[in-house]
């Protein structure tokens, strides 16, 4: 889970705790067993309506008819996948995604798309959108990669997810294209142009090379190793990434009985100085957190993060959302101690409940976040929710900002999300 980027009004609009991803269902057109050859194809479709009340849509200066506000988002994304028996995968993404908004287009930053976060740089955009007020329509190839695997080495090419570190709320290694910690949709991982190169000599050893190609300096170089060490995976990563130099390790211990303990930290040294968070040269990140199934139906996730690139209090925090980092979605949080706390509890196998709740320590200010899940089928899920805001709102006389989360509006919002 991750923040985006946002103005006054698309502040309000990626508020959404991140969801397990679901596997989308899909039509096998032709296989062969013996051979481990197959072509198969599906297709998602996920509707979210959200009412949006208060906070920045109250600010003075705009319209009094922007508070309530209501947005309507719809993704399509169909879905292809061939497999070969040389090892060889094909898998193809396309996304045509719409938006309706009682709030002008013109309010909106236009690197953001709304319901999602920051769109990290690409090298090849494969994309169009019209725009238009109130309504925006857009489509673009979401993944399109080629994979070859063998039992020990991974090679993949193209447009891809990539994920890195531990943490599930915050994560400081996974620079390429993080989730928002509060975003609306988080089924799909954004893809990026990328080389990937994955080996593992035994069953306790990785070592994974990747390059993202970018324009405008943003490329990314990255190698990370990984060794297991009977309960205990230990990390280590170093990179290049968008001119700034890295290096991180993580952690994950499984302590047993459903629980574990896990972590992850990295130090960057910043080259560019349009680059350097209030003028340093370099700063670190981590988060430390433990995941606990307290019974088989109920699971809990605590952790605390430490953001050292961010603004040291609210009279910092209108220029942290103006800062590179955060307006290509490599930083969310705008201060710098955090702690988060989420929960999954299966009321019944159709039903169940996830509670989270993202708190700033220095302002203080927290956003809490119910959402209750339904399965209608085995193909559809209805949701339904509430992002609750609670801290200090800004200044209404000078628009400073006072508190972090102070600055969002309330978000009510109803998904429903099926599977083809």
């Amino acid at each position: 889970m991750r923040l985006c980027r946002f103005s006054a009004a698309s502040l309000a609009t990626v508020l959404a705790v991140s969801s397990s991803a679901t596997t989308a269902r899909g039509v096998v057109l032709s296989e062969d067993p013996l051979e481990g050859e197959s072509i198969s194809a599906g297709a998602s479709l996920r509707l979210y309506e959200l009412v949006l009340r208060g906070g920045p849509l109250a600010t003075p200066g705009l319209p009094r008819e922007f508070d309530p506000a209501a947005v309507s988002l719809t993704f399509v994304r169909p879905e292809l996948e061939m497999k070969r028996s040389s090892g060889l995968s094909l898998i193809l993404h396309d996304e045509l995604s719409s938006m309706v908004s009682s709030i002008p287009a013109a309010l909106f930053d236009g690197s953001l798309s709304l319901g999602q976060g920051a769109q990290a740089p690409l090298y090849l955009p494969l994309q169009s959108s019209l725009v238009r007020d109130g309504f925006e329509l857009k489509n673009r190839v979401a993944w399109a990669y080629a994979r070859y695997a063998t039992d020990s080495v991974t090679l993949s090419l193209g447009r891809q997810p990539i994920t890195l570190g531990r943490g599930h709320l915050f994560t400081p290694e996974d620079l390429i294209a993080p989730f928002s910690p509060l975003q609306i949709d988080t089924e799909f991982k954004p893809g990026a142009d990328a080389a990937r190169f994955d080996w593992s000599p035994s069953n306790i050893a990785t070592l994974s090379l990747i390059a993202v190609a970018a324009e405008r300096d943003d490329s990314v170089f990255v190698a990370r190793g990984e060794v297991a060490l009977r309960s205990v995976r230990i990390g280590a990563l170093a990179g290049f990434v968008r001119e700034d130099w890295v290096l991180g390790s993580d952690l994950f211990v499984d302590l047993g009985h459903g629980t574990d303990l896990h972590g992850e930290a990295t130090a960057t040294w910043v080259t560019v100085p349009e680059r350097r968070p209030w003028g340093r040269h370099g700063f670190d990140r981590a988060v430390l957190g433990t995941t606990t199934e307290l019974t088989s139906k109920l699971q809990i996730t605590a952790e605390a993060y430490y953001n050292g690139a961010g603004a040291r209090g609210p009279e910092g925090y209108l220029t942290e959302l103006m800062s590179p980092r955060v307006a290509i979605g490599e930083a969310y949080t705008l201060g710098r101690i955090y702690a988060g706390v989420a929960g999954e509890w299966q009321i019944h196998p159709l039903l169940e409940l996830d509670l989270a709740a993202l708190g700033n320590l220095t302002d203080p200010s927290a956003m809490v976040a119910p959402t209750l899940r339904y399965g209608l089928a085995e193909n559809v899920s209805l949701i339904g929710g509430a992002y609750l805001p609670f801290g200090r709102s800004p200044n209404t006389r000078t628009g400073a900002a006072q508190s972090e989360f102070g600055l969002y509006p309330e978000v009510y919002h109803f998904d429903a999300k099926l599977w083809l």
